[in-house]
């Protein structure tokens, strides 16, 4: 059975993603629980901190809650609009494993190549390395997102 999509990655889809693969890893953990403890801390504890400290508890409240997502979004649209997103991506999955094309270029990796897959309602993380991956969005797999799961859980 081979399964074959245009992807065309838009900024809600490729936004979506760098935010789950920043907040997935511990050190996004981290960084979400410290923002929720300034602010808790800002909040109980008003009246005792100095100006300065209440500014720097929003500023640390404010860091990984607002502003990294900002600037995750804000990477997503100039990555979007380098030459190379402005031209679908081919995928074809088969048992063998994934094809990707674009233009006159062709890569194919194995199944055993392929690091982790990541399953998500509306679309599927393929990792080749820790940081680099192909984002298949639902909406861009014609009908053929749920055939395209099970063949993934089968082979990976």
């Amino acid at each position: 059975m081979t399964i074959e999509t245009d992807v065309k990655l838009d900024q809600r889809s490729l936004s979506r993603f760098l935010i789950y693969h920043n907040y997935a890893r511990v050190s996004g953990i981290i960084g979400l629980v410290l923002s929720i403890a300034a602010l808790a801390a800002l909040c109980a504890a008003w009246g005792m901190w100095t100006p300065m400290q209440r500014g720097l508890l929003a500023v640390l409240a404010l860091l990984f809650t607002v502003l990294q997502p900002l600037m995750l979004a804000s990477k997503g649209k100039r990555q979007l609009a380098m030459e190379e997103f402005q031209i679908p991506f081919h995928y074809s999955f088969d048992e063998n494993g994934v094809t990707i094309s674009q233009q006159d270029q062709t890569q194919s990796f194995s199944w055993e190549e392929i690091r982790k897959v990541v399953f998500r309602r509306d679309a599927i993380y393929v990792y080749m390395s820790a940081v680099s991956a192909f984002v298949v969005p639902k909406e861009q797999c014609g009908g053929q997102f749920d055939e395209l799961v099970h063949l993934m859980r089968e082979h990976v």
